[in-house]
């Protein structure tokens, strides 16, 4: 097999031999390029679902600490001292979300309305809520066009 590669090499002339040579680089850099481009993509496709899954951790990580948290006392004092609707809406005014309605149903008790809100702000005030005792009875969660999402709720203080 060799000898008759040699032969034939040999009875090529000079300007044969560099068009061969010239069209074996371009036939490995050819192979190179089909079998690399994947491989590099799979490896930067990996990369970029490990950041987002170490990311996504750390977000449920923050979250069940929030949740494993026992109401403070002083907190809960407070929310005994104002009415529901009227923490309520304190409490989203400071972390700048605005209820578009926020009726008290009774002792303890309120029915809230958000028109616009980002979906993380909303479901971690949600969450600190429930760590600070109260309970979600009711929630309808409604996405939107632009990306944000409005929500209704039923909410009540512990124990009520």
């Amino acid at each position: 097999m060799m000898d008759a590669v040699k032969n034939w090499w040999g009875g090529l002339s000079m300007r044969e031999r560099w068009l061969v040579g010239v069209a074996g680089v371009l036939a490995l850099a050819v192979l190179g390029w089909v079998l690399g481009r994947p491989a590099v993509a799979a490896f930067s496709d990996l990369e970029s679902r490990h950041s987002a899954a170490i990311e996504r951790e750390g977000r449920v990580a923050a979250k069940v600490q929030l949740l494993a948290q026992r109401p403070a006392k002083s907190l809960a004092a407070a929310v005994d001292a104002t009415a529901v609707d009227q923490y309520l809406a304190q409490s989203a005014g400071e972390i700048g979300l605005t209820l578009d309605r926020n009726e008290a149903r009774g002792q303890g008790q309120a029915t809230i309305a958000i028109a616009t809100a980002k979906a993380p702000v909303l479901t971690d005030w949600l969450a600190s809520l429930e760590g600070q005792g109260f309970i979600v009875d009711q929630l309808t969660i409604t996405p939107a066009a632009d990306g944000t999402v409005g929500m209704t709720a039923e909410l009540r203080k512990a124990g009520q």
